[in-house]
């Protein structure tokens, strides 16, 4: 009983329209890198001619060998310029080419794309709209709401060269002919398809193989330059709009999302305290995500990953301790869909 009662909970708070909050570990079952698969892709893929680059780069491999994690190394080096721009321009070139094989893959039926079954789920049950808070860089949401055959919202025009607005989203685009609803994607971090120009335009360049000449790509690598680049424009804007997003959801369905970013989760924290529903599905539930939620004491949550290799694990505040569910994968969201259609 225990079990049924679980599930229906879980059907009652997805049915609701929750926001969607995509982390890195929504990335990994369409092969796209790992911060450890990043960072290793930069060490042997970044060379400089200048000795203080050669001197700065050298340090970087050096901390990455010795803590073996990408986010705190750069936490730990303020990188040079000319540094830094060739990790963006790595990381951009690392994501994209995965992204870019994702997107065939799932145009020839080679893969399940569960995301796109949500999203089309969600959009027949709300007022045809739905919204999306990502970290990611890649285009999966995106692929996600064309598969749903919704109108696309990241706060750029939707345009060969689309360019940045800060109401654009404000407007009713959900009655376009021909589309099934809208769908709100706000990349804190940055998109592949964003570009800053030497003029120092934000545009949009969707689906680009490389970076155009005279651009640089607008994502935001993990580290001390992070702080600085989130307070320039489009992010302080699509920050303040995932935001009001948080702020007026009416429950959270993290996937993949580890409680790890500064910019999402002290706002999403301050909701759930407040008493908002919450689902988290990952492969594994880590310690900042558990803190988080068990620890400060949220009052509904549901919190699900692996077990055993073939069982879920459920943390709920309508039980205490855990229960395992055998045989079957809640946590991934393919089953999860199954999970909510019963």
């Amino acid at each position: 009983m225990e079990i049924e009662a679980l599930i229906k909970l879980i059907q009652d708070w997805t049915n609701r329209v929750p926001l969607i909050i995509l982390g890195s570990g929504a990335s990994v079952p369409f092969q796209l890198p790992s911060m450890w698969t990043l960072g290793e892709y930069l060490k042997n893929n970044i060379t400089f001619s200048e000795t203080d680059d050669i001197a700065q780069f050298e340090e970087f491999k050096s901390t990455l060998d010795k803590v073996n994690d990408l986010e705190t190394t750069l936490l730990q080096i303020q990188l040079r310029p000319t540094v830094l721009e060739k990790v963006i321009f790595e990381t951009w070139t690392l994501v994209n080419k995965h992204d870019f094989e994702a997107f065939e893959n799932l145009l020839e039926g080679k893969l399940e794309f569960p995301l796109a079954e949500l999203t089309t789920h969600l959009l027949k049950a709300s007022q045809r709209k739905v919204s999306i808070v990502t970290t990611n860089y890649d285009r999966l949401a995106e692929y996600a709401a064309s598969f749903s055959n919704a109108f696309i919202c990241t706060g750029f025009s939707q345009n060969f060269v689309g360019h940045f607005s800060k109401s654009i989203h404000q407007q009713n685009l959900t009655k376009l002919s021909g589309f099934k609803g809208q769908v709100n994607i706000w990349k804190v971090h940055g998109s592949l398809d964003w570009f800053k120009s030497h003029e120092e335009m934000d545009r949009q360049l969707p689906y680009r193989s490389t970076i155009p000449v005279n651009h640089k790509p607008l994502i935001v690598t993990p580290g001390l330059s992070k702080y600085y680049e989130t307070q320039l424009e489009p992010f302080r804007t699509i920050f303040t709009e995932a935001d009001n997003e948080i702020e007026k959801a009416t429950s959270f369905l993290c996937i993949g999302y580890g409680f790890n970013d500064i910019h999402v989760q002290p706002k999403l924290i301050e909701q759930i305290k407040s008493g908002k529903p919450i689902i988290v599905i990952t492969k594994e539930l880590t310690s900042k995500t558990k803190q988080s939620i068990i620890e400060k004491g949220c009052k509904q949550y549901i919190l699900i990953e692996e077990a055993n290799g073939k069982d879920s694990r459920v943390y709920s505040s309508s039980f205490s301790g855990e229960l395992i569910i055998p045989d079957v994968n809640y946590w991934e969201l393919s089953e999860y869909i199954k999970l909510i259609r019963n």
